[in-house]
């Protein structure tokens, strides 16, 4: 038998009283941040694919890399990547592709041992853009109707508050922030 020290026997008490409190309960999925968040913006992107394929022959991959370079200009693939947040294949793939389409410029920087290119914008896809940009501020509008400036701010606030905490979800020490965020706010009774 192994002799506990008092703060060992402290958190083997605690430990169970944590399972006792979650004991019969699972995950209440219309409230669990994760899952809800997965699911808008698996919404969201099947939504625009199928409106960005149809109405300007694009891909919605193709499209944010169209309005990264009209944002910031002429950029390398690395730069659109890791910018934009889109996988590495994705913009090599999608950058060749609109280059077939006349809709980016990709030229080799001249002097660069790593052999990069910079893609800019052709006059088609600026055109592209402009003829877009109106419809995607529609649908923005269409998307927050009934909601008021501040709520959507709010919205903003949360998102980026997630966003900086991802990084703490695997931390066993981290501590919740708040009371209002105790298990039994994302879980509910397995045999109701």
């Amino acid at each position: 038998m192994v002799a506990r020290s008092g703060g060992q026997k402290a958190a083997s008490t605690r430990s169970r009283a944590k399972a006792k409190e979650t004991e019969g309960l699972t995950l209440d999925f219309e409230r669990y941040l994760p899952t809800v968040m997965s699911s808008l913006v698996a919404k969201l992107r099947a939504n625009a694919a199928v409106f960005f394929t149809r109405s300007y022959g694009v891909s919605l991959a193709e499209w944010r890399i169209l309005s990264f370079l009209a944002e910031y200009g002429p950029a390398s693939a690395y730069d659109i990547w890791t910018r934009s947040h889109l996988d590495k294949a994705v913009v090599s793939r999608e950058t060749g592709t609109l280059s077939k389409k006349g809709l980016v410029e990709i030229e080799a920087v001249k002097g660069n041992a790593r052999k990069r290119s910079e893609i800019r914008l052709s006059k088609a896809g600026s055109a592209l853009l402009k003829r877009s940009f109106d419809e995607i501020l529609r649908r923005h509008d269409n998307l927050t109707a009934g909601l008021d400036p501040a709520s959507i701010e709010t919205f903003l606030r949360v998102t980026r508050h997630l966003e900086e905490r991802i990084v703490h979800m695997s931390d066993p020490s981290s501590r919740p922030l708040s009371k209002h965020a105790p298990v039994k706010r994302i879980a509910k009774n397995g045999n109701a």
